[in-house]
């Protein structure tokens, strides 16, 4: 009789311990799980950050004068109010929320004028002005092209973060090597 009860001892000692044992392995399970996905999630946000970073370092040279350069700029982001400002400061600025969230000097070089983002501003752990940026060089390209002046890609630039704003979102500068200095006078 004793070895009839064994089995079914045997499992309610497995079912008893199951019992117990069962939440202090789905905690162990769901931190594990908990870690590894936060990681994932930042090497995700790093990657993407990378290649706004790319995106936004690089710049467009107008093979012309800084004031043709400055006229097709104008024609380029003409009725276009709600992406693009003309700053009082000479430079351009975009807007994904605020109309300074990235601002685009232009800087003198050897055969033309360079147009460069010289800071932005990140929303949600991020540049979210890259497509506007890209959209600006494709107009100003488009628009030179219908002057007949030639533009080429310009000398790629790396970005700083300077801080953060909010406490959460962070300013980014250009790094030195390729910034046109302060000011638009150069």
């Amino acid at each position: 009789m004793a070895a009839d009860l064994l089995p079914f001892l045997l499992l309610g000692i497995l079912i008893l311990a199951l019992l117990i044992g069962w939440p202090i392995i789905k905690r162990r399970s769901d931190r594990g799980a908990g870690m590894a996905g936060r990681s994932r999630g930042r090497r995700f946000l790093d990657a993407k950050r990378a290649e706004a970073l790319a995106a936004l370092g690089s710049t467009l040279v107008v093979h012309a004068p800084e004031p043709v350069a400055r006229e097709i700029i104008a024609a380029a982001v003409a009725k276009q109010e709600q992406h693009f400002t003309v700053r009082s400061d000479g430079g351009y600025g975009i807007r994904f929320v605020e109309p300074d969230d990235t601002i685009v000097r232009l800087a003198r070089v050897p055969d033309g004028t360079r147009m460069q983002v010289e800071t932005f501003r990140e929303y949600l752990d991020g540049p979210r002005t890259v497509p506007l940026w890209e959209d600006l060089r494709s107009r100003v390209t488009s628009a030179a092209a219908a002057r007949r002046i030639p533009v080429s890609t310009g000398e790629q630039g790396g970005f700083r973060q300077e801080g953060l704003i909010d406490g959460r979102d962070a300013r980014w500068a250009r790094e030195n090597g390729t910034s046109s200095g302060p000011g638009p006078g150069w």
